[in-house]
């Protein structure tokens, strides 16, 4: 059999395979779209475009891998249904605290998983490595089937890396609203610190020298002064009403 006669015989054993997805374009080029199996709603679909060299399959055929296109006619109206519904999660995000936004992204992190252009060139990769490896064989069936198992694995993982990353983004926004209940331990360079700007703030060291003015006129004796407690009276009243404001 020849290599004409080869691409053929391919051609008529994927059309039956796949009635609906495969697209003929011309004798040596069609694409095959392919239908994720994936935990979102949505429908993720891909096309495996195929070109065949004239010395195929003794050679590997010309492959792209895209995202299919007009992918809205596969679905059916249960479909249709669920993405509406994410339609509207997306708007009705304007609308919404923060942590509303973060609770439904929660909810719904698989609807936000989409294939990136970096996706595509890691699948592409990983099926011209396949095809590489079934040189001298019709093999178009092999590479659509690990490219639908490739992208499954591929979503999954996005996935999982998304969950991750909102897992993390949690534990630390509990971490942040957890100090604020602990407050910040005091120490005693804290408080020797903390002591000097309420002085500044309080005009401490100006009260002090009209507190002795008031004294010297008077005429308190040293003994009097100390008996009295007048040099450390305010001192002490206004560290103790400080110290109430200090975040335990």
């Amino acid at each position: 059999m020849n290599a004409e006669d080869e691409q053929r015989e391919e051609v008529e054993v994927l059309q039956s395979i796949y009635p609906d997805e495969l697209v003929v374009i011309s004798d040596s080029h069609y694409k095959i779209r392919i239908k994720l199996d994936t935990p979102s709603t949505r429908v993720h679909t891909l096309a495996l475009d195929v070109r065949y060299p004239a010395t195929y399959p003794e050679v590997i055929p010309d492959l792209d891998v895209e995202l299919a296109e007009d992918i809205e006619e596969e679905y059916d109206e249960d479909d249709e249904d669920d993405d509406d519904d994410y339609d509207n999660y997306q708007i009705d995000d304007d609308d919404e605290d923060e942590d509303t936004k973060r609770v439904k992204e929660a909810l719904n992190m698989s609807e936000t998983i989409e294939f990136t252009k970096k996706d595509l060139e890691i699948l592409y990769e990983k099926i011209i490595e396949e095809a590489n490896n079934q040189i001298g064989i019709p093999m178009v069936f092999a590479l659509a089937s690990q490219l639908k198992d490739d992208a499954e694995q591929l979503f999954k993982d996005n996935l999982d890396s998304k969950q991750a990353e909102y897992d993390r983004e949690l534990l630390e926004r509990e971490r942040i609203e957890q100090q604020k209940f602990n407050g910040t331990p005091v120490t005693k360079e804290s408080f020797a610190a903390w002591r000097d700007k309420f002085r500044k703030e309080m005009n401490y060291e100006e009260k002090q020298r009209q507190k002795f003015r008031a004294m010297h006129q008077g005429k308190l004796t040293g003994r009097e002064i100390f008996e009295k407690g007048l040099a450390h009276e305010e001192e002490v009243d206004d560290l103790a009403e400080g110290v109430k404001k200090v975040a335990v």
